[in-house]
């Protein structure tokens, strides 16, 4: 059987190569995921020991909650370098800064910029060996007027720096003129630095430029050689002062990648997700491709079971192709998966986000998935054709010489049975969508089951309906080509479970696609109609960069009287109350902004409370939400926890019903600015006191020339550039989500090329009668036009469903209208009779060029 299973693979190539290219993208998909997931590990794993290089310890503010992805570490005093390098058995200790937000400017005015990683400052270190910075040129910055540069914005052409220039640098301070004395590498002899940009100050420069005097991010220690790591660091441990912590080496190392991985972690995920997606319209392609094809071949499995074969071998035998066809697209998608993984890192080198250079490991767990999955969803595609094929009674399928599904059941069962499917992928969908689960992953699990359960329901009840459907929307084709139009009419409704078998990939292709629009659209128009009425600031300045903007830049406008700017600062925070429902401690997101001139830029609908006798020092402002699902109301006293350990009584002062781009909790940046080390702000809000908003933009931009990472927007552009940036989500989204659409393309080849097979006596007595070549290729062309349109018919309907049972179930402070984009939805059903149109090019040229002899002769 195995033999058989071969040769019957061999004797029909293009319909093996078409089968298993499904199966290819999907695993492609996978192993891209994985390989570049693995990749990025390991380079930042490197990267880790790297900088620890030299270094065993590590001493640095505690983080009371959060972890380094989230919050900076409180800074630690500079005096406690001299007691850490008295401790015995420490070699030496050296302070060390690394403040993101430090950007150089070129002779030319442009500022460095990248895209994710840092534009940094720090100091540098006269010990070589606890640095992990290395002269490359030039001499080390000394005294408050040099710096030096990194070697890679050295060299980029993209810039213009020359040694001995001068050059402005923006720190957290503000900015300020520096010479360039030398350029530095991170990590030697390879450089380390992922595209980082590094700015390097002597250091009581550092301090003073980067708002740290007389303190450090974190003091760096060696031990003596031969010395007991765990020894030394309690010996550490008990010269340090409440709220400092000592890391290991290795400590540290393990810290950092656990940090990675949160963005390496959920990156995978998201791949792997739309891997699922390809592999699961891959079923559909593969079952249908099984079914045409066993049709076919009913005397031959007759024939097998007359001379002895038993239904158990005629079974084994089908699933021994669809086997081979999984290892053959397993091993094809494993090559191309490896590109794809490079295509991704060429991807972000493109972007600017330069990764740790590396080999792309193709560990063991990448190719068992490969094949896992590759041939795990083949053979499971071919399982019920394979059940029917070892039912075929020998007697019965010799008589008949041949068979199809046109005579296959449509009746009660096949509608109790999608009914019930349907049923439950509903009622999954439902709890997806609206049950209250206590994690993401949980929710999504229960959606995505749903989804799919649904999808296959649809394709259970879909042949109940085709041949009506079909029929209604190809009846232009009979006014249009009378001949040809009729007959692909007809071919396209004659056989409702092979269309809607064809269809069915393009339907959940379109589904998703629709849905994500739908979603989308809502998102956008709920977003723009918030922003309209949320912000009343004339203007609003945000940063190109993660750290933002310095919080000079407020001050500097405040001082040039162009208006009223108020600095917004988004921060974690812990919140605990004895008037909350339920006693915990939640951990959420707060924002500090100068209370006082806060109704000058934003809409904040004050409902209980007076903003006018609001307390800088102690008030705390709640939205409603809050009032209501936690208990709390004014005068009721509320205790914060900062990041940096301090712990703050605030009184509840105000409640505000303002819907907007801030968080629940509201505290006035003089309060803020006590307990937190933070010198930036995330974005800058300005209510011009400038009738001509010509002329106040251009007296901001004046103060913005001081700040080249600061991007001015007025409340339109603000707007228009937010919009854009969901719309770039969107795009990169359905771009994935094409795949499945590909793969939808390559079911209709496949079908109609098979089908072409099945019809050769059909053809031939058409073209013996009469019907000319050029309306054979109409005919078919034709006919997948029409299945085509019947499946995105069906997926548009079904995706509709879905987007508006999901903008229906986000929270409306997120999304509070459904919105369809009826002009994408159109433009949807168009390109998808064109897919149909394009996918019948072969079969129609393969059916238009057969001997019209041979045609009729055929059995």
């Amino acid at each position: 059987m195995l033999r058989l299973g071969l040769k019957s693979l061999l004797a029909h190539k293009i319909r093996f190569a078409l089968t298993a290219l499904t199966i290819v993208i999907g695993v492609a998909f996978v192993v891209a995921a994985f390989v570049t997931a693995d990749s990025l590990r390991s380079g930042f794993d490197q990267l880790a020991e790297d900088i620890n290089t030299g270094t065993d310890y590590t001493v640095r503010g505690e983080l009371p909650f959060g972890d380094i992805t989230e919050a900076v570490a409180p800074a630690v005093p500079a005096g406690l370098v001299d007691d850490i390098a008295a401790v015995d058995g420490v070699e030496i200790a050296k302070g060390g800064l690394f403040v993101d937000g430090v950007i150089p400017v070129d002779g030319n005015g442009e500022a460095v910029t990248t895209f994710g990683p840092p534009v940094a400052g720090g100091n540098w270190l006269e010990d070589e060996s606890l640095s992990q910075f290395f002269l490359i040129d030039g001499r080390w910055p000394v005294g408050g007027e040099e710096f030096a540069i990194d070697v890679t914005t050295y060299g980029d052409d993209s810039y213009d720096f020359e040694l001995g220039g001068t050059y402005q640098v923006v720190t957290p301070t503000g900015p300020r003129e520096f010479t360039l004395t030398g350029t530095v590498q991170f990590g030697f002899p390879e450089n380390a630095g992922i595209g980082a940009v590094f700015s390097l100050f002597d250091t009581p420069t550092a301090q003073e430029v980067l708002g740290y005097p007389g303190e450090f991010n974190q003091i760096n220690a060696r031990a003596d050689a031969g010395a007991n790591i765990d020894e030394v660091r309690s010996r550490i441990e008990a010269v340090l002062p409440d709220g400092v912590e000592v890391l290991t080496a290795e400590d540290s190392v393990e810290e950092f990648s656990d940090a990675t991985e949160t963005f390496i972690g959920p990156f995978q995920t998201i791949l792997l997700v739309f891997a699922f997606i390809v592999l699961f319209v891959s079923m559909f392609i593969i079952s249908n491709t099984f079914n045409i094809v066993l049709g076919q071949r009913v005397r031959e499995l007759s024939l097998l079971r007359a001379v002895g074969a038993t239904p158990q071998q005629v079974r084994r035998s089908v699933l021994t192709e669809s086997a081979i066809i999984g290892v053959v697209a397993s091993v094809a998608g494993l090559g191309l998966g490896m590109l794809g993984a490079v295509g991704l890192r060429a991807l972000f080198s493109t972007l600017g986000a330069s990764l740790p250079e590396g080999s792309l490991p193709l560990t063991l767990r990448t190719v068992l998935w490969a094949l896992v999955v590759g041939v795990g969803f083949t053979v499971v595609a071919s399982l019920v054709p394979a059940i029917k094929a070892s039912r075929i009674s020998p007697v019965a399928g010799l008589a008949e010489g041949s068979t199809s599904d046109e005579r296959a059941s449509l009746g009660w069962k096949r509608l109790a049975s999608g009914g019930l499917l349907l049923a439950v992928g509903l009622v999954l969908t439902g709890m997806g969508l609206f049950y209250d689960f206590d994690g993401a992953t949980p929710q999504l699990t229960t959606l995505g089951a749903g989804a799919a359960i649904t999808f296959v329901a649809v394709s259970v009840l879909s042949p109940l309906v085709a041949r009506s459907v079909v029929s209604l929307l190809a009846r232009p084709l009979v006014w249009i080509m009378p001949i040809s139009g009729r007959l692909a009419r007809a071919n396209a409704a004659r056989n409702p479970r092979r269309t809607s078998a064809t269809a069915v990939a393009l339907t959940i292709g379109l589904a998703l696609v629709t849905m994500v629009s739908i979603v989308g659209q809502s998102l956008k128009v709920s977003f723009g109609e918030r922003l309209s009425t949320a912000f009343t600031a004339d203007f609003i300045v945000t940063a190109d960069t993660q750290a933002g903007l310095p919080k000079t830049l407020s001050s500097d406008i405040r001082a040039a009287g162009i208006g009223t700017p108020v600095g917004f600062d988004f921060d974690i925070v812990q919140i605990e109350a004895d008037a909350l429902q339920v006693p915990t401690v939640i951990e959420t997101t707060l924002t500090a902004a100068r209370i006082e001139d806060l109704h000058e830029v934003i809409n904040i609908d004050v409902t209980e409370g007076d903003l006018d006798g609001f307390d800088p020092q102690t008030g705390l402002m709640i939205h409603s939400d809050v009032a209501e699902n936690d208990g709390l109301w004014l005068g009721d006293q509320v205790d914060l926890t900062f990041v940096s350990g301090d712990r703050v009584t605030t009184t509840v002062a105000a409640i505000f019903d303002g819907s907007g781009f801030w968080s629940n909790w509201f505290i006035d940046s003089a309060l803020y600015e006590q307990v937190s080390a933070a010198q930036f702000d995330d974005v800058v809000m300005v209510q011009s006191a400038i009738d001509d908003p010509e002329a106040a933009r251009a007296s901001i931009d004046e103060v913005l020339d001081g700040y080249p990472q600061a991007v001015l927007e007025d409340r339109q552009e603000f707007q228009e550039s937010i919009e854009s940036n969901l719309n770039t989500v969107l795009v990169l989204v359905n771009v994935f989500l094409g795949f499945a659409l590909l793969i939808a393309l390559v079911g209709i080849v496949n079908t109609l090329t098979l089908s072409v097979f099945e019809r050769i006596r059909e053809i031939g007595l058409l073209r013996a009668v009469g019907m000319t070549r050029r309306q054979m290729r109409r005919m078919i062309r034709w006919e997948a036009a029409a299945v085509s349109l019947y499946g995105a018919v069906v997926g548009v309907v079904l995706g509709a469903a879905f987007g508006v049972a999901t903008a229906t179930a986000i929270p409306a402070d997120i999304i509070d209208g459904v919105s369809v984009p009826i002009g994408q939805i159109v433009f949807f059903l168009v390109i998808s009779v064109v897919f149909g149109l394009i996918a019948a090019l072969f079969p129609a040229f393969r059916a238009s060029r057969m001997n019209v002899l041979d045609a009729i002769a055929d059995e």
